[in-house]
């Protein structure tokens, strides 16, 4: 504590700044009128078990009475906070009362034209979306980003399947898919971030974010070949993807799970681009063209026409992949020299 006599001064002034007589802040405390005066003329302190008592009827916190000064940044703090409180309630009740008269509105509306509810599931789920969005993260105490974005999913799902319903189609299954495709794609990464694993999948995030991406891409294309009636699933849609899907997997595999320099891993996914750039029409001419495999790769350089120009260009494309990967494959050697030169020397 400071001083008692500026400790006496600081309760002396705040008890007249809440409008008390020694008398009336004595029989708050159950102490003598004489013990206030003593403490206001820094006599004495008080015991260390009133202070909580104190500070309540003083209206100011145990920092505030030790160090017997008003702690104003602390205190324009907890009104900013409280201020933020009500402003965050007043908004989540102003929401509520307008979500629920717009479904009263849509229900009564519903029931008075077509004596039935019938497009009001419509309005019913659109509206589960705006609250997934407006007053899920108001209302959950943890976890707002997972719960808010799970229960977006859900009611939007909910959206496609009573829009399905009500009009009669049979394409729920596959926007469905697809929603939950794109949703992943994006924002699976953080989901893995944010939920329990087991420790054996702690560091494998990565392998099962690309695995289950591969797997929505397949059931996708599979789920679009029986929607069509088609038969290009097996030999086209299949083959076509797995290839494709080659890229990104090795960059993952050469970034995430080989232990060797940053110059070495660029000068991987280079190489592999580059394999890939120069590989890729040829297969895709291969597949398309029923087991044609004229080469579309044509390219002279010496020659720029209507025949030459794309292969030209690819070539160049392949070329300059090829280059920027030797360059950081002999980049990756330089460091390795580098690193490895101080730990022979500290071995000598």
């Amino acid at each position: 504590m400071e001083n008692k006599k500026t400790f006496g001064e600081y309760v002396s002034k705040r008890r007249k700044e809440m409008g008390l007589t020694q008398k009336e802040f004595a029989e708050k405390l159950y102490v003598t009128e004489s013990a206030i005066s003593k403490w206001e003329r820094g006599i004495s302190y008080p015991d260390i078990t009133l202070i909580h008592d104190i500070c309540e009827a003083l209206g100011i916190s145990e920092h505030e009475l030790l160090t017997a000064s008003d702690d104003t940044q602390s205190r324009n703090s907890e009104k900013l906070a409280k201020k933020y409180i009500r402003l965050v309630n007043t908004y989540r009740n102003v929401l509520i009362f307008l979500y629920g008269i717009s479904l009263l509105t849509c229900f009564i509306c519903n029931i008075a034209v077509q004596h039935k509810l019938s497009w009001f599931f419509i309005v019913l789920a659109s509206e589960l979306i705006a609250v997934s969005l407006t007053l899920v993260p108001l209302i959950v105490p943890d976890k707002k980003a997972l719960i808010t974005l799970g229960s977006f999913t859900l009611s939007l799902s909910l959206l496609l399947l009573i829009c399905n319903l009500y009009t009669g189609g049979d394409w729920f299954i596959i926007a469905f898919v697809s929603f939950i495709f794109g949703m992943s794609l994006v924002f699976l990464p953080f989901v893995l971030y944010m939920v329990y694993l087991p420790s054996i999948l702690l560091d494998k995030k990565a392998l099962l974010y690309f695995s289950a991406e591969s797997l929505l891409l397949i059931l996708l294309l599979f789920l679009c070949n029986l929607y069509t009636n088609g038969s290009w699933f097996v030999n086209i849609a299949l083959p076509v993807a797995g290839v494709s899907l080659l890229l990104p997997w090795g960059f993952m595999l050469i970034i995430r799970y080989t232990h060797i320099n940053a110059f070495f891993k660029c000068a991987g996914c280079f190489a592999l681009t580059a394999a890939f750039h120069y590989t890729i029409q040829n297969f895709l001419h291969f597949i398309l063209k029923d087991g044609n495999s004229t080469s579309v790769f044509q390219f002279d350089f010496s020659t720029w026409n209507d025949i030459t120009i794309n292969g030209n260009i690819n070539m160049i494309v392949f070329f300059v992949l090829l280059l920027v990967a030797v360059t950081f494959f002999i980049a990756g050697i330089v460091n390795y020299i580098n690193m490895s030169r101080p730990n022979r020397a500290n071995q000598g």
